[in-house]
């Protein structure tokens, strides 16, 4: 790879998470979308960041809200993890030149969140289990507050669902047709002629997506 989008990707890193990068290797893959790498691009290390991700925040909730129950803490974790929170922190990261650069100007923002998980991965893998852990703490303890227990979308849905005593929606997911998008996810309540779906590369944030459209629809009708 270029010396320059290297030395870039080191600056960028350094500025974004106060992190000094020891194997940048991890880094280019974090960066690299399947179209220019089919074998060495962000996806393992998206799954991996997910995870890491999810560990962190939990125990972080955990500590900081001792007398809350454990549906609270899911519910808290699930909003600071879904997509358009991720979008977000990632837009007021030094982080869209890179990806542009290393992917012949792709749009990053459409994988924003997938980028920043497999970057958290990839600063895992480059040190240690406290080193992320403060990263995390510090990206996401300004975010955290007691409003984040407002249920999610899908939550919400099967509460309404339940007062009308109708049956819980079915969501599926199948391989997509399109090559920019992993999956084609969809949701169906076939007691009231509904059946949404949306390609995307994500499935739960999507399923979240597909819920709030229908809860929309629902209290327009209404």
């Amino acid at each position: 790879m270029n010396k320059d989008i290297v030395n870039n990707i080191i600056d960028s890193i350094d500025k974004s998470f106060n992190y000094k990068i020891n194997n940048v290797d991890f880094f280019i893959t974090a960066f690299t979308h399947k179209s220019i790498s089919p074998t060495n691009n962000y996806e393992r290390l998206e799954i991996l960041g997910d995870a890491v991700l999810q560990l962190f925040i939990t125990e972080m909730l955990f500590m900081k809200y001792p007398h809350i129950s454990e549906g609270d803490i899911t519910v808290m974790r699930q909003n600071l993890v879904k997509s358009d929170c991720l979008e977000k922190i990632y837009l007021s990261l030094d982080l869209r030149g890179i990806i542009e650069k290393v992917n012949n100007n792709l749009d990053g923002s459409r994988i924003a969140s997938d980028i920043l998980e497999s970057i958290l991965a990839a600063i895992y893998l480059d040190s240690d289990s406290q080193t992320i852990k403060k990263i995390i703490n510090n990206i996401f303890q300004p975010l955290v507050s007691k409003s984040l227990l407002k249920k999610d979308s899908k939550s919400q849905l099967q509460e309404y669902l339940h007062s009308k005593k109708i049956p819980l929606p079915t969501y599926t997911s199948s391989k997509s047709s399109k090559k920019s998008f992993k999956y084609l996810v969809s949701c169906k309540i076939p007691q009231m002629n509904i059946n949404e779906h949306m390609y995307s590369n994500k499935i739960k944030s999507t399923e979240q997506v597909l819920a709030q459209t229908i809860l929309k629809k629902i209290n327009e009708e209404s």
